[in-house]
């Protein structure tokens, strides 16, 4: 462990690579992959794992935002990169200039986008986002047809895709995704009695490809599943995909504390009996979140050790009465496997009462990122 970081994230990049086989396994070989990137790549790092899909053969990379395509292309990568929050108009002479291919949502975008193209005598190619039921952004289902034809129309602009998102894909057997699917593929054939130009067709997120058949088009955008995490309600007995990051500290100092001894602001712990605590030097501004005080565990020797108080910025206190010779510098892991023992991101997701893509995300740039293969 770097000696200057308390902490460190281990990220497993032939896991990585596993789980996209994973995700092809599931759509077959008819449809390409847009490997999602976005956020540093769920928290485990842009670039790295950008060049390990590339080598892994998906035709895009999906983003959120012009600067992390931007990253990506300075990083040497060539393949095509999907920014899918439609870009703001001050940015998109950069995404002419790194070759970028935006999500649009509105006309007003594309003219300017157009105009941009005319004058650099090349060819914008953009995809097309259409809201079937997500509320976020978006060409609405009924002005799809002609705002698309309209588009079709602009100078130096190429319609390359076109695309739509679930909200409850993760749900089995849900009436709203499956007219979802179906309003979405009676778009494309209007698209289609239009002579609207386009190659790309994608909808399925990471819940849908392994929940909804249907939703699979020529492309698929898997995100959450690809770090290892099962993306639906219904995960298989056995987890078909391999966790890519693992987070893990150390044993900074050992205590024993008295009967009646507080821990932690607010003193929402107190000792029944003697106990000994080991401090941990990790903390929500590392992204340990707070609402994991006296409701968590972390692995030391194998063993689950109770977080005991407050999560503080930078520490938190563990339990470590049961263990023999715990010791300074012993391993502390709070996400991963440890002997028989695992504490995997869905646990702390589901204690802290959120998400496991806000976990992922949440970890902090303090905590470093080590790549093994």
């Amino acid at each position: 462990m770097n000696s200057a970081a308390p902490s460190k994230a281990i990220i497993d990049l032939n896991a990585y690579t596993h789980n996209l086989a994973v995700v092809r396994r599931f759509i077959g070989h008819d449809a390409a992959i847009a490997a999602v990137l976005k956020a540093n790549a769920y928290g485990h790092g842009l670039v790295p794992l950008a060049k390990k899909a590339v080598d892994a053969g998906v035709r895009m990379l999906a983003v959120a935002i012009v600067n992390e395509g931007i990253q990506l292309r300075q990083a040497g990568i060539q393949t095509p990169i999907l920014i899918m929050v439609q870009p703001d108009d001050d940015t998109l002479e950069e995404v002419l200039e790194y070759h970028l291919t935006p999500m649009i949502s509105t006309t007003k975008t594309a003219e300017r986008l157009g105009e941009l193209a005319h004058r650099a005598n090349r060819m914008a190619s953009i995809h097309c986002k259409v809201d079937s039921g997500m509320g976020r952004q978006g060409f609405s289902l009924s002005t799809a047809p002609s705002d698309l034809q309209y588009l079709s129309r602009i100078s130096h602009i190429d319609i390359e895709g076109i695309a739509t998102h679930f909200p409850i894909a993760d749900q089995l057997d849900d009436t709203f995704t499956y007219n979802q699917i179906k309003t979405f593929k009676q778009l494309l054939k209007q698209l289609d009695k239009r002579g609207i130009p386009y190659e790309i067709a994608h909808a399925a997120n990471s819940a849908a490809i392994v929940n909804y058949q249907g939703s699979i088009f020529n492309m698929v955008r898997p995100g959450l599943m690809t770090y290892g995490v099962w993306p639906a309600k219904n995960p298989p007995p056995q987890n078909l995909l391999k966790p890519v990051l693992r987070w893990e500290t150390r044993v900074l100092q050992i205590r024993n504390l008295e009967p009646g001894a507080s821990v932690g602001y607010g003193r929402t712990y107190k000792t029944d009996s003697p106990i000994r605590a080991a401090v941990l030097p990790v903390g929500y501004a590392d992204g340990y979140k707070y609402n994991l005080s006296n409701n968590a565990d972390v692995l030391i020797r194998g063993k689950r050790c109770p977080v005991r108080g407050s999560v503080c910025m930078d520490q938190i206190v563990v339990d470590v009465s049961h263990l023999e010779d715990v010791q300074t510098g012993d391993l502390a892991t709070l996400i991963g496997t440890d002997g028989a023992e695992s504490i995997p991101v869905e646990e702390l997701a589901e204690r802290a009462k959120t998400i496991p893509y806000d976990i992922l995300t949440g970890i902090g740039q303090r905590v470093p990122r080590e790549y093994i293969e």
